[in-house]
């Protein structure tokens, strides 16, 4: 009976342990500058079909925000306006020699831009989170550690950029941006034309 009791309390222990991991992983992330997912619209995630191509409907897909918090909506979360999503991870040698030129957008643009980034494929969220923090990508975040939009998204590799406008894929762009005139003008394009 000593046994049981024993075991319970380390059940008990391991339990709330794991509570505290979201409290610490949120204060991190605020700690590093980067906000929460409070504002973005989470809920129910509808199954959708179609694939990440241009022209097409942002495909909806359900991401948890980086480090705790709800499960988000992509399709709900670029459904208005224009968004800046980067898909990037820390291990990623281009992601990171690419993170200045998206600090630096986010910066000119976020009055009139939304930006969310997917730290993707990657199980550490406490270095994902540092990364972001220290890379100045200081705007929401939402992670795939086990690469769910590779197929729907066709990611064959990181870093990627989605603009979308009002729900539609205006630009897909794989790989690193090699200026951050080459962004600009993307971001720029996708502003000008919103009706």
């Amino acid at each position: 009976m000593k046994g049981m009791k024993v075991l319970g309390a380390a059940l008990v222990a391991v339990m709330f342990a794991g509570c505290g991991g979201d409290a610490d992983m949120a204060n991190q992330r605020k700690n590093a500058g980067i906000p929460g997912c409070s504002q973005l619209p989470s809920g129910p995630i509808a199954k959708s079909s179609g694939t990440a191509t241009e022209g097409q409907p942002m495909p909806d897909h359900g991401l948890r925000c980086l480090g705790e918090g709800p499960t988000i909506s992509m399709s709900r979360a670029t459904s208005k306006g224009v968004t800046v999503v980067t898909i990037w991870a820390s291990w990623c040698r281009p992601c990171r020699s690419e993170a200045p030129l998206i600090a630096t957008a986010y910066r000119k643009y976020h009055d009139r831009v939304h930006f969310l980034g997917v730290d993707y494929a990657e199980s550490d969220a406490s270095e994902a989170i540092s990364f972001a923090g220290d890379a100045g990508l200081t705007f929401p975040h939402l992670q795939d550690p086990d690469s769910t939009i590779q197929g729907a998204w066709q990611i064959s590799g990181v870093p990627v950029t989605f603009i979308v406008r009002d729900g539609t894929i205006v630009t897909r762009h794989s790989g690193r941006w090699r200026s951050q005139r080459e962004l600009d003008r993307a971001i720029d394009k996708a502003i000008e034309t919103t009706p």
